[in-house]
Formats: C-alpha cells, structure tokens, sequence
C-alpha cells in the first residue's frame, strides 16, 4: 500500500488469541493503527433500560444503583467518542478496518460521525453462528448499507453474506495467506507415519470425528501415529475418547504452539487432517489458515466439503475431500496415503505448488491493500 491511506485496524479484544495469525498480519505488513473494539463507545449497552422501564423494574436501592449504572454507561460513552474522534484526527486515519462483522457494528456510528470509510472483514463464525445471527442480524444490514467493503475468506461466506442482505458489489474475496518462509521446506520421503491435526477443539472442527477416522486406521497401520495440536473445550472429551478406543498411545495431544514449532511438526509429517462441519449452532469455518499452511508445508490435506476448504483443496490433486459426517469414507483415504507412501509425496508436492502460487502472505496483503486504497481514495475524491 502506498502512503495516501493510513488504516487503523480494530480488534475485537485486546489480546488477539493464538489462532487469529491472519489479524496480526493485517496488522503488521499494512502498518496499521490498532485500536481494541472496548475503547469505542456501547451503544447497546446505553440503550437496554430506558429509565421508565428502570423505574417500572426495580425498587428501592435497586433502582437507585441501576439509574447510576446507565449514567455511568452514559458517561463512559461520551468519554470514549471524544477519545476516539481525537485519536482519528491526530492520527489522519483515512480507512477504518473491522476485523469481524460485530466490530464492523459497534465502530460504524464513529466511523460516520468522521467521516471515515469502513471496510469490514468477516472470518467464520460471525457469518453463521445462529446465536451471532439472531443479535446482529438488523445491526448487520444497517452496517452492510454504510459499509465502502465487505471482506470474505471463502465463496459459501460470499453466498451467506448475500443472503443476510449484503450489497454483492461490496463484497472482495480474499483468501488468508501463508507466511512460505515459516511453512515450506523440502518434502523429503519420511520413513514415519505420522498424521498431523492442528486447530481449537471446537465443535466445528469436530476433533472427535477425526479421532474415529484415525482409529480406524490403527487396524491396519499400529505404528502410525497422530498429533493433535490445539486446545479448547472439547480437549478433555477428546483425551477420554482416544482412551476409550484404545488409542490414547497413538494420539498425542499437543497444546497451542508457536507457528515455527508446528511448521517443524508439519513437515517431519506425511498428511493433514481435518473433519470441519456445521453443529447445530451453526458455526461454520471461513478458510482455515492451519489447511493453507499444511499445503505449503508440503502436505496433502484430507478434510472435508466444508466452507472455504473446498475452494483451496483441489480432491484428488492437493488432497482428498470428503462430506461432512463421512468417517468412514475419510478412513479409507487415511488408510490409502499411509499404504502409499509415494502416492502422499506426490499430493504433497501438488500441494506445495498449489499454496506457493495462490496463498502466500504476500499475495493475501496485497490484495487487502488493494481494497483499503481503493476505498479510501474513493473517499477522499
């Protein structure tokens, strides 16, 4: 990006969680000004009591410190846009980007009031999650219409987007991408077998259906072995599950490790795994960047036909795909790169190609770039 555009990039908390890589990107190689979405004002909070409903709902001393609540919600408020309409100013931001629809929604009367365009990018679960849906959902359609751009990560969130009431001509498809210095490397002929899984133990990676997968294959290979890297929820259920199938001594569970560690771990494997599918929440995936940075890796992926992952797997080039909920099916493709070992090298290499042409970091930022001066030479015109 050149430097007619200075972008501040809001996050939606003040420490970014291990697995939100692709933010710190943005924030990195774009220069960006960072603010955390808590320092702009809570407009929903100001609004949920009125003080006739205070009155009506409460007595005595509980009345008496809901009323001084909402003052000081009303205070707090006014405090923060006076924070933020300076920090603006002072800092000449030209274009505001909101990583995740519910910060585009709490930084879009800020960005109006100064008259700063607002590009918005969604990641997964802000676009599905049925929950997020039902509170956003009117909120949603007033920032698609103030919005200059909407950033997806994968065509099914396009789609999604769509149907939720976003213009199409906002929407720019923009795949995360993947730092090739932290996750090529020669993909030598590893005499081991050992699978890698990395990501939270959430319901829409489904770690469990991964571990049936694999434990399908012990049968037929004892001697492979399957790492599992992340934490979560699920972590505790997992462990217990891999005991009740009897193969706790082939599973290792790893917790979250630094991205140079899982790049070691990656390439000392011989596949990806990954069972993404939509719970009954309604979560989904965007693209997950573990897939992208698995290929580059030099590793074929098998996962499922979920998302963004059938837009960056190619089946049977750079891997193999399977419907959500298809153990079995799954199993078989385990089992078929663990007894062909050339057959996985040469995924593997397909899949390198595949990441170094379509998915670098460079190529991902560019783009964003691209989006960000765009909007706000537009605005300045």
């Amino acid at each position: 990006m050149n430097k007619i555009a200075k972008v501040c990039v809001v996050i939606n908390k003040g420490n970014l969680a291990y697995s939100e890589t692709f933010i710190k990107a943005h924030i990195e190689r774009l220069g960006a000004k960072v603010l955390p979405v808590n320092l702009f004002p809570d407009e929903e909070q100001e609004n949920i009591h009125s003080f006739k409903s205070l009155w009506a709902n409460n007595k005595g001393l509980t009345l008496v410190l809901s009323i001084l609540k909402r003052i000081y919600i009303l205070i707090d408020n006014k405090i923060k846009i006076l924070k933020i309409n300076k920090f603006f100013k002072t800092n000449k931001i030209d274009v505001l980007l909101a990583e995740y629809g519910m910060t585009g929604v709490r930084v879009m009367k800020a960005c109006k009031s100064n008259n700063i365009p607002l590009v918005v990018h969604f990641h997964g679960y802000d676009a599905y999650k049925n929950n997020v849906l039902e509170k956003f959902r009117d909120n949603y359609k007033r920032m698609f219409d103030y919005a200059s751009a909407i950033i997806v990560v994968s065509k099914d969130m396009q789609s999604q987007l769509i149907r939720l009431g976003a213009p199409q001509e906002k929407l720019y498809y923009n795949v995360y991408g993947v730092d090739l210095n932290k996750f090529s490397g020669e993909n030598i002929e590893k005499e081991n077998k050992q699978l890698i899984s990395v990501g939270r133990f959430v319901e829409k990676k489904a770690p469990y259906l991964t571990l049936l997968a694999f434990s399908k294959c012990i049968v037929n290979h004892p001697n492979s072995t399957l790492l599992m890297i992340g934490s979560g929820e699920l972590l505790s259920i997992c462990k217990q599950l891999a005991k009740s199938l009897k193969i706790d001594k082939n599973v290792k569970f790893l917790d979250a490790l630094a991205h140079e560690k899982v790049g070691e771990l990656m390439r000392e494997s011989i596949a990806f795994v990954q069972h993404s599918l939509v719970p009954e929440n309604g979560d989904s995936e965007g693209t997950p960047n573990t897939i992208l940075e698995a290929q580059a890796s030099g590793l074929p992926i098998i996962s499922t036909l979920h998302a963004g992952i059938k837009d960056v797997v190619i089946h049977n080039q750079t891997g193999f795909l399977v419907e959500e909920g298809e153990v079995d099916k799954m199993a078989e493709y385990l089992n078929l790169l663990l007894e062909d070992r050339r057959l996985a090298i040469t995924m593997g290499e397909n899949a390198k190609v595949h990441a170094m042409k379509n998915f670098s970091i460079e190529k991902s930022i560019s783009s964003l770039s691209s989006i960000l001066e765009s909007v706000a030479l537009s605005a300045q015109n």
